[in-house]
């Protein structure tokens, strides 16, 4: 498909410094762009990368009129990075997906259906699920009993939703996560033997979230586990049973919280963070890559940052002091050595003392 630069700068909101008709026919890189592709340039660590630039069109920052050159076309808007998303959505027409349902798929009478929804290769839909307008199950999916998933969802190869958890619209499931397994509950007896203990609640995901390829989401033990709007998680994210993430909060690959815990809205939490189980933690709170969350963060928009996780200045003062903790200690050796000298040269009375 092809796009003029004219379209383009309407949808961005943008500013054209050139022929507004010429036609781009994909994205690309600077270092890696040609002729019919657009780019984009944010940071000062690509200039030179912007001065041998190829493509037919590129987005900059108005602040960076400047650097436009007469034998390039130019898009100029407030926020490059805000712009991206709407950029390559704009070349990501996926055709792959036909309203239609394969002959191999396993559907319940009871099921309801709505209208245009793709349903691919060997999915499984259980009794009286729920599929919403628009909602495309790529393939080998398995919605349980009573499920549903809302309106044009995507759910890619392998994503099983449980029996009673419900999906809202526009998310997006990617590959072999699996939402609404039992939480991890189990009850010693008198013999040290472990008895599961039922996990009878569900998970409840909000509109707009994405979910990565491998996350688990646990069921709760009894009422919900939530997802709430317009959350993003990476790659390999667990979330143990009646956790409750706020909206738009972003987790990065790894992150683990254990159960009953709840995030506030807009959190950024790092990759490899792993968060204790029962805490409650602010507004707009954010974790630092591979720290350890052992206690609740009551004031909003803090940092943290460690293990266990300490306000992340803190942090940062701590550990200067820490790698130089060797030398340190030299120099306090060093230190009472002379002080132990001094005090043996100190005579009264014609007798080593010391000052104490």
């Amino acid at each position: 498909m092809s796009i003029t630069l004219r379209e383009i700068a309407n949808k961005v909101g943008g500013e054209i410094l050139g022929q507004d008709s010429t036609l781009i026919h994909g994205p690309a890189k600077l270092e890696e762009a040609s002729q019919g592709t657009i780019s984009f340039y944010a940071n000062e660590k690509y200039s030179k990368a912007l001065e041998s630039c190829q493509a037919s069109a590129i987005i900059v920052a108005k602040t960076e009129k400047a650097r436009a050159k007469e034998v390039s076309n130019y898009i100029l808007v407030d926020d490059v990075y805000a712009s991206l998303p709407i950029l390559l959505s704009l070349f990501n027409v996926n055709t792959a997906f036909s309203p239609g349902i394969h002959a191999s798929a396993v559907i319940d009478e009871s099921a309801s259906i709505g209208n245009n929804v793709h349903i691919g290769p060997h999915c499984i839909i259980a009794k009286n699920v729920i599929i919403a307008d628009g909602a495309i199950l790529t393939g080998q999916n398995y919605i349980g009993a009573n499920a549903s998933i809302g309106k044009s969802s995507f759910l890619h190869p392998g994503a099983k939703v449980y029996h009673d958890c419900k999906l809202g619209a526009h998310c997006i499931i990617h590959a072999n996560a699996v939402i609404g397994a039992d939480g991890f509950g189990f009850s010693p007896d008198a013999s040290g033997n472990f008895e599961k203990i039922p996990q009878v609640g569900n998970v409840i995901i909000e509109d707009k979230v994405e979910i990565g390829a491998n996350c688990t989401i646990d069921r709760a033990s009894m009422g919900s586990t939530f997802i709430r709007e317009g959350v993003k998680m990476d790659n390999l994210i667990h979330i143990a049973h009646n956790v409750d993430v706020g909206p738009n909060t972003v987790m990065a690959a790894q992150v683990g919280i254990a159960g009953s815990t709840k995030l506030g809205a807009n959190c950024m939490i790092g990759g490899q963070v792993g968060i204790v189980g029962h805490l409650t933690i602010a507004n707009g709170t954010q974790m630092q890559a591979q720290s350890g969350m052992i206690k609740s963060v009551k004031q909003e928009n803090t940092r943290w940052y460690g293990y266990p996780a300490i306000e992340y200045n803190n942090y940062l003062r701590s550990f200067a002091g820490f790698k130089n903790l060797p030398a340190t200690l030299a120099t306090i050796r060093e230190l009472k050595n002379r002080i132990n000298a001094l005090e043996s040269s100190i005579q009264i009375d014609g007798k080593t003392t010391n000052n104490s």
